[in-house]
């Protein structure tokens, strides 16, 4: 007889640690072998009933939360790859990732320049899909591709309302690792989705882009090196040749009649800065900076950017920030961009030296905290 209690006591002691360790069961599940050794063992052995009571409701908890665990699908997919989480994606796009500079989310955040992304998900499962799919992409099966696309590469679909302005975060100067795009792909999940960290399938341009930055040529780089205080200087002279600060903020100083500049160096290339500087009607920042040329019926003719538009009146701004409301019933003719060219002045090429500009260029850099490379 207490042979067989040792034993019974043993199985029950060795069934409870297979189902903490969750090992895979043998012939039956290890919560079956558990109960009925726990009660052999307390039938051949009455004076260790109270311990094993104890024992068995602590193994019947971890049994039950390990299956409520993997009926709702957590058990891989939370663990599927460390630093893939929603709170490292919320880290992220809040931070490094600077995607607060053009985009909000809910009424967190002002920024206006791409789409609120609230509900990001359930609206790319309802409606971006299949848009995408009509449209021929018949890759997009899911949310989550749409997702990864839109990172991929944002410029594969753009929003109706905006322009094509976001840069790939998997490169520079961003250059989100893989883990990091992950991230900020289940925080996008979970706005209206169920985090799924497992669907992420990562194409190889995000997969190999450190690999593929390292054997690339030469990027695109000035002549000098900028001086930073120079360019704060040149920036903030509203009567210098440049002027910048009275259509542009940094660092909340500035006009609000272009876009804010403080981090514009941070998510956009040294090439892009310097095109939007040399040629700044080649790309137009969307969020309210689209040009336009209203011809009224008394034959005025007003100019500047659309900052609101419905079926029955635009409101433009000025270059000096005045707005005027125009009702479309007045309207003799209109031109919009590309027809006419950005209300940044063309000739910087003139107005500048080379210097000058690379002094600009610092001055962002330094703004956004990253700072210009002997």
């Amino acid at each position: 007889m207490r042979l067989l209690r040792v034993a019974a006591g043993l199985v029950c002691l060795t069934s409870f640690i297979a189902l903490l360790a969750d090992l895979p069961p043998v012939l039956l599940p290890w919560i079956l072998w558990f109960l009925a050794a726990a009660g052999l063992a307390a039938y051949l052995w009455p004076g260790i009933r109270t311990g094993l009571f104890v024992l068995v409701m602590l193994g019947l908890f971890v049994y039950m939360g390990a299956l409520v665990t993997r009926i709702s699908g957590g058990e891989i997919r939370v663990a599927a790859a460390e630093g893939i989480s929603v709170e490292a994606g919320e880290a992220i796009y809040w931070g490094k990732g600077k995607c607060s500079t053009c985009h909000s989310l809910g009424d967190r955040g002002s920024a206006v320049r791409g789409p609120n992304h609230a509900d990001v998900c359930a609206k790319a499962r309802d409606l971006r899909v299949a848009e995408r799919q009509a449209a021929g992409a018949t890759q997009i099966q899911t949310a989550t591709d749409y997702l990864v696309e839109s990172l991929a590469e944002p410029e594969a679909y753009i929003v109706e309302g905006f322009s094509a302005a976001m840069p790939k975060v998997y490169l520079p100067p961003i250059s989100l690792s893989v883990d990091e795009v992950s991230a900020v792909i289940v925080y996008l999940q979970a706005q209206g989705c169920a985090p799924d960290p497992v669907a992420i399938e990562l194409p190889a341009a995000i997969r190999n882009a450190a690999a593929a930055q390292a054997g690339a040529e030469s990027p695109f780089s000035l002549v000098l090196v900028g001086d930073p205080a120079a360019g704060r200087a040149l920036f903030s002279d509203s009567a210098g040749p440049a002027g910048c600060v009275q259509c542009h903020t940094v660092a909340g100083q500035g006009g609000k009649v272009g876009p804010e500049l403080t981090d514009v160096a941070g998510t956009q290339t040294l090439a892009y800065i310097f095109e939007s500087i040399m040629n700044p009607s080649a790309a137009i920042a969307a969020g309210g900076y689209e040009p336009i040329q209203l011809q009224l019926s008394d034959g005025s003719v007003l100019s500047g950017l659309i900052k609101a538009e419905d079926d029955a009146s635009i409101t433009v701004v000025d270059k000096q920030g005045a707005q005027t409301v125009v009702q479309k019933s007045d309207l003799q003719r209109e031109r919009r961009y590309p027809d006419i060219p950005s209300l940044m002045p063309g000739n910087f090429g003139e107005l500048l030296t080379v210097k000058q500009v690379a002094d600009l260029i610092a001055f962002l850099q330094e703004s956004a905290g990253v700072l210009p490379v002997e």
